[in-house]
């Protein structure tokens, strides 16, 4: 597993060699009280086996991206380093005499954090348009200007009923220019809140079908 030191927040994260001792879930906001700093882990969250296997999605990429983010609680500067696991697939497609990229799936997880009883996550307060301009490398999208919202579809991960927004433009992918539908969503997983994103070329249109089932599949605690 790699581990990435990142920027989730754009402006307020700020990178950090020194992790201090991980709390617990039910200590996410007491221990900011008690001491100058706290590390939050988020728990992976993948589909499972069984569908991918059926979709044809092949784990490609396992990073934990590390950020660090600054808090004022009681008069007193208090620092969150959080990590938040990331796990992307691919489907190969065979086409022709050679193999393209026929989807793309991504999850990633992040500790909704809480001090004083107010959300300090920004990602819990963001759009699905934000997001994907969070998450954007993942599937390669180099300008989220480019990208057009579509339509949105009802759905359901982990166990909740969920919006699921999709955009589409045009990416490189496998060296050619191609159409590229995009769909992203959000739910929360006890403490943490969860983002998938998926998407595919618009030519492989029932890889929407494939996304759906990876979504639903989305299960918490996975690897």
């Amino acid at each position: 597993m790699a581990t990435k030191t990142g920027s989730w927040e754009r402006c307020s994260y700020h990178t950090r060699r020194r992790r201090p001792a991980t709390r617990s879930r039910s200590d996410r906001s007491l221990g900011l009280v008690v001491s100058d700093s706290a590390s939050l882990s988020a728990t992976p969250a993948t589909p499972d086996n069984e569908t991918l296997t059926d979709t044809g999605y092949e784990l490609n990429d396992t990073d934990t991206v590390t950020v660090e983010r600054q808090f004022t609680v009681a008069g007193r500067d208090r620092t969150v380093v959080v990590n938040n696991p990331q796990r992307v697939y691919h489907k190969p497609v065979a086409v022709g005499n050679r193999t393209v990229t026929g989807g793309v799936f991504a999850t990633a997880s992040t500790p909704a954090i809480n001090v004083a009883g107010s959300p300090r996550n920004p990602i819990a307060e963001e759009s699905h348009r934000e997001l994907l301009g969070r998450f954007q490398s993942n599937l390669g999208v180099a300008d989220t200007a480019t990208v057009e919202n579509v339509t949105t579809h009802e759905a359901v991960m982990l166990g909740s009923q969920t919006t699921v927004t999709q955009f589409e433009t045009n990416l490189s992918v496998d060296g050619e220019r191609r159409e590229f539908a995009i769909y992203v969503t959000t739910a929360r997983a006890g403490g943490d809140i969860v983002v998938a994103i998926g998407g595919h070329p618009t030519a492989f249109a029932d890889e929407r079908v494939a996304i759906m089932r990876l979504i639903y599949a989305v299960e918490a605690g996975g690897r």
